[in-house]
This record gives structure tokens, C-alpha cells and sequence, in this order.
């Protein structure tokens, strides 16, 4: 037989929040209907009236065992993660289980520009849903306030002192209650943990925000190793995606050299075929055209990185014989490690291509 939230309150003794804080810690076993509501087992509050009996000790000591559980259980199955996306997923689970709400916000830190980013948004049944949300510290102080001083923050929708702007916001999705947690690496902060309770508003235990916090700092950890996993295979894709690109680079050079020079050889067109996706432009100075930026040594190539509100754009220059010749790589998204160096090779190359058979 299986006993209801409310009648197992009774049958304990305690509040119906006491046993929704039990079975989130997992010191009260319990099993889910299809529309989310806690089951008991009669066989479980009976042992449990039994073992407690009015030794509030013992009950405390089960607590702590208990809570122990939660930490090394939520310890390894977050740190088993290294795809950030199935990372994020596993600490809203964890989140919203432990503290018994219903969303979990995980947001990015960016020091430099002091910007938030919403990483992912997740309700308790693990269900993503649509966020994309970038704001500054400057316009939610409660943000502000857990990143800069390293603090946990608890805002309920009814809460006279509350900031203006953050009561707006839940009001408007129907929250009720929004825990706001920092996650710090190294003593950094390097996001944040919001947790949001859409039933009813919350004073949460120190029992609650001790488990909340740790695992915080293991999501923190955890999401930290993701990202540098996920950085480190980007770079191994960039340094493949490189090679190829050299041997290519290698093979059509070594062709242009085989086959037979003009008597008479054309100046180079003023622009190069363009590629959609990356279009490409390449000039040659001459003495009608604007002066050339400075010619470096032979063999070469000057290289420099511009970003727009737009676009990423790669410049390269190399000398040809008296004159300058000049690449530039338009790019969709910033420019991946070495390929500003594999333009400047290849600047580099076509100016000695066209150095050879503009003296042939």
C-alpha cells in the first residue's frame, strides 16, 4: 500500500514539507505517479515511526548518513559527464531533485565583460527548454550579488525588499520562489545555478542550502573539466582541418611549379574567385594604387586579425618582387587557431609563384 505526502505527514507526525525534504535527500524512499505525485510504501513509514520514536538524535544521525548518500552519488554521476550538454542536463536533474523544485537555470560567467549567458534551462523532468538570455550584473542585482560576493540568494515573489526587476520576471513566468547559487572554480565564479520553485514560496534549511551549495561546487568543477575537453577537441579538429589544409597547400604548389612558364605573364587579376562562406580577396600593389604596408623579410608574411560586429576578417600580406600582394579572409565566426598563419603561408607561396613567372 502506498500513502500520500499528506498521510504520511500524519502517520510521522511532521509537515508535508519535512516529507518532501526527506524523500529529495533520499532518506525517505518513494516512487513517483505518472502526474508527479510522491508515493510511500506503508512498510517504509511504519520503520521510519519506528526507528525515530522520539529520538530525534538517531533521526538527525539518519539525516547526515543520508545526505552523505546524495553528495557521493551526485559527486559521481556528475563527474562521470564530459559532453557539456549532457553535463548540464544532469545537474538540473540533480538540482531540481534535491531542493524539490521545478526549473533549474545554469548560466555562463564572462569576467571580462561582466555578462551572463544562459547556458541551459531545464524543468524536473529533464525537458530543455527554449533560453538564450544574455544580461549584465548591472541589471539584476541579485545576479550581481552571488557572483561578487560569493553568496547564495533566496528571492520569494511576495517579498516586499525584493529587486523590482526580478520579481517582474517571475511574476511573469508564474514562479514562486527562485534560490540563486554561484558556481566557483578556483575561487572564481564562473556562473550561476538558479533554482525555481513554481508552487509555492520557500524558506530553505540549512540542511537544504549545505547540499545545495556542494553541489554547486562539483557542478562548478564539473563543468569546468567539460569545457576544456570540449576546447581541446575543437584545437584537434583545428590542427587536423590544418594539415589537410597544408598538404593541399603542398600538392597544388608543387603542381604550379611543374607545369611550363608563359613567355608573357598577365598581372594578377584584381580579385580572386569567392567562396560563399568564406570569401576571399587578393590584391597586388602597384604604383596607381595606395602604398603597400611594410614589406617584412623574404619569405614572410605579415598577418593581422580584425573582428567586426558582423564578421571576422584575416589580412595577410607578403612581398612580390617590388610590389605587396594581400590576402583577406572574410570569416562567419572567429577564426580558429592557425588559420591567420595559414593564410600568411599561403600569401607567402602565391608571392613567390608570381614573383617566378612574372621574372620568366
Amino acid at each position: 500500500m502506498y500513502l500520500s505526502v499528506q498521510l504520511a505527514a500524519r502517520r510521522l507526525g511532521v509537515s508535508p514539507h519535512t516529507i518532501r525534504r526527506w524523500t529529495a535527500s533520499g532518506f525517505l524512499p518513494c516512487t513517483r505517479t505518472a502526474g508527479g505525485h510522491r508515493r510511500m510504501k506503508q512498510e517504509d513509514i511504519d520503520e521510519l515511526s519506528h526507528l525515530i520514536g522520539g529520538r530525534n538524535h538517531l533521526a538527525a544521525r539518519l539525516v547526515r548518513e543520508r545526505e552523505l548518500e546524495t553528495l557521493v552519488k551526485t559527486a559521481i554521476t556528475v563527474s562521470s559527464q564530459l559532453d557539456v550538454t549532457d553535463l548540464l542536463r544532469e545537474i538540473a536533474k540533480q538540482m531540481t531533485s534535491l531542493l524539490d523544485t521545478h526549473f533549474c537555470v545554469i548560466s555562463d560567467f564572462d569576467a571580462r565583460t561582466r555578462t551572463v549567458s544562459v547556458l541551459a534551462d531545464y524543468d524536473d523532468l529533464g525537458n530543455r527548454r527554449p533560453d538564450t538570455m544574455t544580461y549584465t550584473l548591472n541589471q539584476f542585482p541579485v545576479a550581481r550579488k552571488a557572483i561578487e560576493e560569493h553568496e547564495s540568494v533566496t528571492v520569494n515573489v511576495s517579498d516586499p525588499h525584493a529587486d523590482a526587476a526580478e520579481v517582474a520576471i517571475m511574476r511573469r513566468d508564474g514562479d514562486k520562489c527562485l534560490l540563486v547559487l554561484p558556481m566557483l572554480h578556483q575561487g572564481q565564479a564562473i556562473g550561476l545555478l538558479e533554482v525555481l520553485d513554481h508552487e509555492r514560496e520557500r524558506r530553505f534549511t540549512r540542511q537544504e542550502m549545505r547540499l545545495a551549495n556542494a553541489v554547486a561546487g562539483q557542478a562548478s568543477v564539473a563543468l569546468h573539466n567539460a569545457q576544456v575537453f570540449a576546447q581541446l577537441e575543437r584545437s584537434d579538429q583545428d590542427v587536423l582541418t590544418l594539415r589537410h589544409a597544408i598538404e593541399k597547400i603542398s600538392a597544388d604548389y608543387a603542381s604550379c611549379a611543374r607545369r611550363p612558364r608563359p613567355r608573357r605573364c598577365c598581372k594578377p587579376q584584381p580579385s580572386w574567385r569567392r567562396r560563399p562562406s568564406r570569401p576571399c580577396h587578393a590584391s597586388q600593389a602597384t604604383e596607381a594604387k595606395a602604398p603597400a604596408p611594410p614589406a617584412l623579410s623574404a619569405g614572410v608574411a605579415n598577418q593581422r586579425s580584425t573582428q567586426s560586429n558582423t564578421a571576422h576578417v584575416i589580412v595577410s600580406s607578403a612581398p612580390c618582387g617590388d610590389d605587396q600582394i594581400a590576402l583577406t579572409l572574410t570569416l562567419g565566426t572567429a577564426a580558429c587557431e592557425g588559420q591567420a598563419e595559414l593564410l600568411g603561408l599561403i600569401s607567402t607561396m602565391a608571392a613567390g609563384v608570381l614573383a617566378e613567372l612574372a621574372s620568366g
